[in-house]
C-alpha cells in the first residue's frame, strides 16, 4: 500500500474509524465476555467517537475493547499512520513522527512506545515454533556503558529469528536456548566459542566458523553471515536512527525490529501488519 492509498482511506476521521471497525470486526462483532458473535446493539459512542455496543449478556464494550487502543484520546488517524511508518521504514523517531503528524514529540513518543511494547507480545508466537533445517546462533551487545545488554540470537534461514537477553555466555545459557528453539538433527552454525562445544553429541550437526582468524565462510552454506547481518541492521537502527536507547526500553526497539524481520520472511504486507495490532486473535 502506498502513502497516497493510505491517505485516501484515513483522510477524514470518520473514514479512519470505519477502516478500524472493518479490521477489528472482520469476523463479526464478538462480545469479549460471553464470546457470542453479533448479539449486540449500538450503545452510543466513546469520547473519541469509537462505537460502543450493548450485548444480550449485559456487557457494554467498544471497538477498542481488548486492544492497545482502549481508552485512548489520541486520534485514530495518528495510530494508523504511525503503524504505516513503522511497517514501511527501518524505524522512526518520535521527533520525526511528531513533525509528520503535527503533534508534540511527547505524544508521538507515547504512541511509538505503546506500539513497541505490544511488539513484545506479537513476537511471542515465533518463540514457540521449533526451528529445523539450517540454523545459526550468535551473541551480541546492544547499548553502551550502563545501558549495555548482552543478547543471543538464533535464526532459521529464510524463516524466523528469536533474540533473548542473556546474563552470560556459559554453556548452560547458550545451549539451553538452542535446545529450546532448534529441533534435533538440524544443522547449526556458530562461531568457535567453547560454550557451543558438544552440540554434535546432542543430536545436532554442528559447524563452526573462526571469525578471529577472519574466516567467515567455509563454502557449501557453512557461514553465520545471516545472523551477523541481522546484528548489523539492528545496530544501525539503534545507533544510526535513534542514537542509542536506554536499557529500560531497549527490548521494545528490538521487538519492533524482530517482528518486522520475521514478518518480511513471510512476505506479509502493511494490511497484515495493521491487522496484527487492531484485531487481536480470537480467544473464545
Amino acid at each position: 500500500m502506498t502513502i497516497f492509498e493510505l491517505m485516501e482511506l484515513i483522510q477524514q476521521k470518520e473514514s479512519a474509524l470505519k477502516l478500524f471497525q472493518r479490521i477489528r470486526w472482520q469476523h463479526g462483532i464478538l462480545c469479549p465476555r460471553c464470546g457470542v458473535f453479533d448479539s449486540v446493539e449500538r450503545h452510543g459512542k466513546t469520547k473519541n467517537n469509537f462505537q460502543k455496543y450493548f450485548c444480550i449478556c449485559g456487557h457494554i464494550f467498544s471497538d477498542t475493547s481488548g486492544t492497545i487502543f482502549h481508552r485512548t484520546r489520541i486520534d485514530v488517524r495518528h495510530w494508523i499512520f504511525a503503524l504505516y511508518e513503522l511497517s514501511q521504514n527501518k524505524s522512526i523517531t518520535s521527533v520525526e513522527l511528531g513533525q509528520k503528524l503535527g503533534i508534540r514529540q511527547r505524544t508521538a513518543w507515547k504512541v511509538l512506545n505503546v506500539l513497541r511494547q505490544h511488539c513484545k507480545e506479537l513476537i511471542k508466537p515465533f518463540s514457540q515454533i521449533m526451528m529445523r533445517g539450517v540454523t545459526e546462533s550468535d551473541e551480541a551487545y546492544f547499548g553502551k556503558g550502563e545501558n549495555a545488554q548482552m543478547v543471543q540470537g538464533i535464526l532459521q534461514r529464510n524463516k524466523h529469528a528469536v533474540i533473548y537477553p542473556i546474563p552470560d555466555r556459559t554453556e548452560k545459557t547458550l545451549k539451553g536456548n538452542i535446545t529450546k528453539h532448534v529441533k534435533k538433527f538440524a544443522y547449526i552454525v556458530t562461531d568457535t566459542a567453547s560454550a557451543y562445544g558438544g552440540l554434535n553429541c546432542m543430536g545436532y550437526t554442528h559447524f563452526t566458523v573462526n571469525h578471529s582468524a577472519e574466516e567467515y565462510s567455509k563454502g557449501n552454506g557453512i557461514h553465520a553471515n545471516t545472523i551477523e547481518g541481522l546484528w548489523g541492521n539492528q545496530k544501525k537502527i539503534l545507533y544510526g536512527i535513534h542514537h542509542g536507547v536506554s536499557k529500560k526500553y531497549l527490548f521494545g526497539y528490538v521487538s519492533e525490529f524482530l517482528l518486522k524481520f520475521n514478518l518480511k520472511q513471510a512476505h506479509l504486507t502493511f494490511p497484515s501488519f495493521l491487522n496484527l495490532f487492531i484485531s487481536p486473535p480470537l480467544t473464545c
